[in-house]
């Protein structure tokens, strides 16, 4: 992962990041354990997210974005749907 640039906004950071597809998959996987495995007082501590559909939210966009971007050939089953 490498920090192209960082922005503040208000209260709010904001970062341009490079990441590999590996990453991105990763992530999305490591939300989706949490998902499946925490519940919502963990969920809260680990993530910061108030409930499951915020962190769920999250998880969307990173799949559609790891669909949508990602060169198929390197896609794993599970985003092939």
């Amino acid at each position: 992962m490498e920090l192209i640039k960082q922005e503040d906004i208000a209260s709010v950071s904001l970062f341009d990041l490079r990441l590999s597809e590996g990453e991105l998959m990763v992530y999305e996987s490591c939300i989706e354990y949490v998902l499946n495995n925490c519940n919502e007082n963990d969920l809260y501590d680990l993530t910061g997210c108030e409930n499951r559909e915020e962190l769920t939210t999250y998880q969307i966009d990173l799949k559609n974005l790891i669909k949508s971007l990602v060169n198929k050939n390197y896609l794993l089953e599970k985003y092939k749907e």
